[in-house]
Parts: structure tokens; C-alpha cells; sequence
């Protein structure tokens, strides 16, 4: 299946690369070894780019430390305004405003429940357990320092859909979930699906196993942009944080990203209101 709802990239190419984490990946989707981060999507309102995993969204503390602000910055990008954020063990698409005016505008989306965010997570279950997970899922999530915790009371209502489950090629022991996010509480997708019993492989503050590479990716964003209000929809390319899929994986983000295409009703999307960090 083709994929037409890709973007182009609006960047030259990428300099000499990195093959290291997983020498199989065309070159033209890796990041820079010079770090270079890979942009999809700018304009002087907005950029929408790819998060390698490992990477913290913005460390505002330590501003001359890594992070993907600092990266943008150092590619010439000014005015950045983070609207969301993604856990630094994920990887995958994030959109950053360049002005207070779009900020506000993506801000408002967010809070009108517009935007549409989906992840593929690898978990430490067989494919024949991890298709129970498929469904709705709702739980009260609470924040306790640098994790979150599902309560029975006093915490915040957090919503997500299992669309999908797969077995993970080569790895006949854990799957591939791919999740529809309704809210962006703090480590959300992490904790609600390790409380259901199928923690992130490699994510070990959740009770998931060690020894893999945590695998949680923003494969999916649908957003009504800036200025021109276009409904505009975002696949992630290839890249070497991401694993092999199954086809049957590939297939449904395909279908799910055609999907969006069709811009929601206004005040319809099905969403739940969120926050600015996932």
C-alpha cells in the first residue's frame, strides 16, 4: 500500500549517518550522526519533526543540555514553543509552534480535543494475550514524583483505545499494540497498560523486562494547523529507533492514517480533554 498522507521532508538531506542502531534502515530516513534531527513538516508558524528515543522534549532546568529543542535551535530554528511533549524513551513525531499566536492556536486544539494521537508500544506478552488488551481502557492516574500510578480515587481520568495487537517478527514472545491516546497524562499508555498486565518491554520502571530498547512511538498525528485551519495528517518514515512491524501492523497504521484524512466534525472527535504532556 502506498503511502500518500507522508509529507516530504523540507530539509536537504541529512549528512553522513548512523547506522549502528539498526544497519537494515535506508539511509535517507536515519538521523544525522551529527545529530541533526529529521524534519518533516516547517513552516514560520510550525515545525513537525521526528523525536529519536532517548531524547528528552526540553529540559528547561538545563537549557545548554541535549534535548530536542536544542537541536531544533541549533538547526536555525527560533521562537520554539513546545504545545506537547513526548517521554524521552519514546521516539517519533512531535509538532513544535514558532510563535505565541500558533501556540495558543494548537493549545486550543488540544483543548478542544482535535488532535489525533496514535502510538505503537511493544509489550511483554504474547500475541494470544495481547489481543485481550484490545478495547477501551480507562483508569485514574496520579503522579508521584518521576512515575504515575493508577489510583482507585483522586487521580485524573485517563483514556486510550487497544486497536490493534501483533506479534513482534522475531521476537515470538512480545507484541506490538497499536493505541489510540485519548488524554496525555504523564506516562499514560507506560502505566495503564502495565496495570492491565503487559508492561513495555525494556521498560523497567514498569515492571516490564530488561535487556530490550523500550519501543513507544508517535506514529500518527492529525492536527488542524495554523493559519490556514487545513486539516493535515502525519505518518512517521522509517527510522532506526523503530523495530520491524508486522504487515498486518503496517497495514492498519496505513488505514488509520487515510482514515484521519477526513477532517472530523467541529466538537466531534471523540476525544477526552488533554494535557500538553504525554
Amino acid at each position: 500500500m502506498k503511502r500518500p498522507l507522508r509529507p516530504a521532508s523540507a530539509t536537504p538531506p541529512l549528512p553522513a549517518l548512523n547506522h549502528k542502531r539498526n544497519p537494515g534502515m535506508r539511509s535517507e530516513h536515519l538521523f544525522g550522526a551529527d545529530q541533526t534531527l529529521h524534519i518533516l513538516h516547517v513552516t514560520p508558524h510550525e515545525i513537525i519533526a521526528l523525536k529519536p528515543a532517548g531524547l528528552a522534549s526540553e529540559l528547561p532546568r538545563d537549557p545548554a543540555a541535549d534535548s530536542f529543542v536544542r537541536r531544533l535551535a541549533a538547526q536555525g530554528f527560533s521562537g520554539l514553543r513546545l504545545v506537547h511533549r513526548l517521554d524521552a524513551p519514546s521516539c517519533g513525531l512531535m509538532l513544535v509552534a514558532r510563535s505565541a499566536e500558533a501556540a495558543a492556536h494548537y493549545s486550543q486544539e488540544i483543548a478542544a480535543r482535535r488532535w489525533h494521537k496514535w502510538y505503537v508500544a511493544q509489550v511483554a506478552l504474547p500475541s494470544p494475550r495481547a489481543q485481550q488488551l484490545v478495547g477501551p481502557h480507562k483508569a485514574y492516574l496520579k503522579v508521584d514524583g518521576a512515575s504515575a500510578r493508577v489510583v482507585r480515587s483522586g487521580g485524573k481520568p485517563s483514556f486510550l483505545d487497544v486497536a490493534l495487537a501483533t506479534p513482534v517478527p522475531g521476537v515470538p514472545d512480545e507484541s506490538h499494540v497499536l493505541v489510540q491516546l485519548q488524554t496525555g497524562r504523564f506516562h499514560q499508555i507506560r502505566v495503564m497498560l502495565a496495570h492491565r498486565g503487559a508492561p513495555l518491554s525494556g521498560d523497567i520502571r514498569y515492571g516490564g523486562p530488561d535487556g530490550r530498547p523500550l519501543y513507544l512511538e508517535h506514529a500518527i498525528l492529525s492536527v488542524r494547523m495554523f493559519m490556514s485551519h487545513e486539516w493535515r495528517v502525519w505518518l512517521a518514515p522509517s527510522h532506526p529507533d523503530r523495530v520491524p512491524w508486522a504487515s498486518a501492523l503496517s497495514d492498519a497504521v496505513d488505514a488509520q492514517a487515510a482514515a484521519l484524512a477526513v477532517p472530523p466534525v467541529s466538537g466531534q472527535s471523540g476525544q477526552q480533554p488533554d494535557e500538553t504532556i504525554l
